[in-house]
């Protein structure tokens, strides 16, 4: 029996094109019926393109989604001279709700790592920005590994001077202990810059022994490649768009507003 053939994916360079598309008219517009619109035109190519979870979607962008209420409420609460406050609200949060929603869907529904394999083999990124973002981007668990391992290794220090300050004996030694452990809260800080530092330095040696000074062409294990299919989806997505918006100037739902 013949295996299914996986269904296309965009390049990641064309699903970013895509979106950046949908959220230019988002981004001057003022109006309410034109961030709805491409908000479900965002959502469904997230979901039926880029087959994006709908859960892992929610989960993000609802945390992320208390910036548009805070701006419904400073626009609700202190609108300005002459200009209607609940109808000024709404359209700032949809706004700035669709904006949210189809970019950090976008982060969402590509790996990091094929974005900046997609810019150097597509749009011929510099082979050592590249590779710095690679770093870069592993770089961020070794930080927050060393910022465990400082914690875990302060609160082992601490252990014993929480258990003694329970009896009444030894009250005055507890302080003075206590008060030589002030510099603490800076140590976690330097100690965490330190590792940083490290790492950097660990990332130059290795750009130096992969020889990236004087690199004009590298290859690579994972090829990401721009097809004819790109082409067409991002012409079809930036026709689809500019059809969408000349119908909404066209109907005069369009308000244009940079602020």
């Amino acid at each position: 029996m013949k295996s299914i053939q996986r269904t296309w994916k965009p390049n990641p360079l064309a699903l970013f094109l895509a979106q950046l598309f949908l959220m230019l008219p988002v981004l001057f517009a003022m109006d309410k019926l034109t961030p709805l619109i491409y908000l479900v035109l965002g959502t469904m190519n997230l979901f039926a393109v880029a087959e994006l979870s709908p859960r892992r979607f929610i989960h993000l962008v609802l945390p992320l989604s208390t910036l548009s209420f805070g701006l419904f409420f400073m626009n609700l609460c202190f609108p300005a001279a002459g200009v209607n406050g609940l109808d000024r609200a709404v359209s700032v949060f949809l706004r700035s709700f669709t904006l949210i929603s189809l970019s950090s869907g976008y982060i969402l529904a590509v790996s990091p790592y094929d974005i900046i394999r997609a810019l150097m083999q597509n749009w011929h990124l510099d082979y050592r920005l590249g590779f710095s973002l690679f770093a870069g981007w592993n770089t961020i668990p070794l930080l927050k590994r060393d910022i465990e391992i400082a914690q875990m290794a302060q609160d082992i220090r601490s252990a014993g001077v929480r258990g003694s300050r329970k009896s009444g004996a030894g009250i005055e030694t507890n302080s003075r202990k206590a008060g030589r452990r002030k510099p603490s809260i800076i140590r976690l800080p330097v100690t965490i810059l330190s590792g940083a530092i490290l790492h950097g330095e660990r990332i130059s040696l290795s750009m130096a022994g992969r020889g990236l000074e004087e690199a004009r062409e590298r290859t690579f294990i994972r090829r990401i490649y721009w097809t004819g299919r790109d082409s067409l989806y991002c012409a079809g997505m930036g026709l689809a768009t500019l059809q969408m918006w000349w119908a909404l100037i066209q109907r005069g739902s369009f308000i244009f507003e940079l602020g």
